[in-house]
């Protein structure tokens, strides 16, 4: 299966916010003091740069960063990553010296000039990337919710995969999974065809032990805590090391932690899957057909 997302993946960050109240703007002294930086304080900082600078607005505190739309389109910067970084600085000098290399980021972020993102940061955007497998629906969803985010030219860039389902590129981060947009890639000096293969390159490595879990009159695959078990249909030959596998399967992925197969010569276990299609999604919705692997590769069922 891994061969056949051999183009892009990617889809866009666009979360409830934090309203902005929650961090006010904070003056640089704070950094004077010894004690750490909460993430609240360093959304504060930031707030402290960006007030009254012309070009920018929108500014809020959403999914752990601070972002505001300039040059049309959206800023992040990670407040865990920039108080982690600051409360590693050994004075207060260290502090203001890097509070300045921020401010001057900050600076060319909001003129349109970004500055490439530090290896430090391309690193743990890769190593957060992950595959989701998301319904076609959510291709319109995303760029309803994008619009009514101010940007209106936003898109879920995805991979079609079979039937409706389609597969995005995410961060799987401590708290959310954030999708990432078109062209995101390029703050971290990677186009997005580069994102997709560090997405299954990523999955690769991640899923190092699968399981096989009886599911009723089903079988169904398990990986980690099984938030992305849809994603296992991805790897190259996850069916190898199934015993007793059928000659023709019939597959349900009714959503993303779901991954469930049976004996499609078998009328009862075509029905468990068929029932398993109409049953909660969770709120998160990959398909409500059935799909057949077979000679003829992965399709969808009559």
């Amino acid at each position: 299966m891994l061969r056949l997302l051999v183009f892009v993946i990617a889809a866009i960050a666009l979360l409830a916010g934090t309203p902005v109240s929650l961090a006010q703007a904070i003056g640089r002294d704070r950094l004077n003091e010894a004690r750490p930086l909460s993430e609240t304080e360093m959304a504060g900082l930031i707030m402290t740069m960006l007030e009254g600078r012309a070009g920018v607005s929108a500014v809020r505190v959403e999914a752990g960063d601070v972002v505001f739309r300039t040059a049309g389109h959206d800023v992040r910067m990670g407040l865990a990553p920039l108080s982690a970084q600051f409360n590693a600085l050994p004075d207060a000098k260290s502090r203001q010296e890097a509070f300045d290399k921020l401010t001057q980021r900050v600076v060319e972020a909001a003129a349109g000039r970004s500055a490439p993102k530090s290896e430090a940061e391309r690193a743990r955007f890769i190593a957060s990337l992950i595959p989701v497998m998301k319904n076609r629906s959510y291709v319109e969803q995303f760029a309803a919710m994008a619009r009514q985010k101010g940007d209106p030219k936003a898109q879920l860039l995805h991979v079609p995969l079979e039937g409706d389902i389609v597969v995005a590129a995410a961060l799987d981060l401590p708290k959310i999974t954030r999708f990432v947009s078109v062209g995101e890639g390029g703050q971290y000096g990677m186009s997005d065809k580069d994102v997709l293969r560090a997405v299954l390159d990523n999955w690769v490595r991640r899923v190092d032990r699968v399981e096989i879990h009886e599911f009723g009159r089903l079988r169904r695959f398990h990986f980690g805590e099984g938030h992305y078990n849809a994603s296992i249909l991805l790897l190259e030959n996850p069916w190898k090391n199934v015993p007793n596998l059928p000659r023709n399967l019939a597959i349900a992925i009714p959503s993303r932690d779901i991954l469930a197969f049976g004996d499609a010569d078998d009328a009862a276990q075509v029905a468990a899957l068929r029932a398993l299609t109409q049953a909660p999604d969770g709120g998160f919705p990959v398909s409500k057909r059935l799909y057949t692997l077979g000679p003829r590769g992965f399709a969808v069922m009559p």
